[in-house]
């Protein structure tokens, strides 16, 4: 009888036993609680489509290129150096606060960006200010059947806001 007891015990306590890690750790967290003591997010947008009017002298980003484009976001000190990768695109970044200023970074990149079409990189640096996107590379291909664009943004915002 004990043996039998037993033969049913272990396994219904080695199944309690699973599920205990699941319940000790079953707080409600976010993603973005995890990039702690990373005040600045790093926004880049990724589309095969047309970022900005090409008839225009502004770098204004087109609604559509909002709308359509894939987001990757990276948590990121004021001061910070990383690589980001989704399965299209990859970007390695440095950012520096330049001095005497609260919301304008240097920012010197490397990235590419592979598309059903093809593919295109750049590289650079460039002053970012907080809030404002700014175009980092593309390609614009033309035939007979129009033209096709690929484009790579980014910006950096605050955590939790723009």
């Amino acid at each position: 009888m004990q043996r039998t007891a037993s033969r049913i015990f272990w396994p219904v306590n080695l199944l309690f036993l699973s599920f205990l890690p699941t319940f000790a750790f079953a707080e409600n967290s976010a993603p973005k609680d995890y990039a702690t003591g990373k005040p600045l997010m790093l926004e880049v947008r990724y589309c095969e489509c047309q970022a900005t009017k090409t008839d225009s002298v502004s770098s204004d980003l087109l609604p559509s290129f909002l709308k359509d484009s894939d987001l990757l976001k990276v948590s990121v000190s004021s001061q910070d150096k990383g690589f980001a990768s989704s399965s299209e695109l990859s970007i390695g970044y440095e950012l520096k606060p330049v001095a005497g200023s609260s919301n304008q970074f240097q920012f010197n990149y490397a990235g590419s960006y592979t598309t059903s079409n093809g593919s295109s990189a750049g590289n650079g640096e460039l002053m970012l200010i907080q809030g404002q996107w700014v175009t980092l590379f593309g390609s614009r291909h033309d035939s007979q059947t129009g033209s096709q664009y690929s484009n790579v943004a980014v910006r950096l915002a605050k955590l939790g806001g723009s």
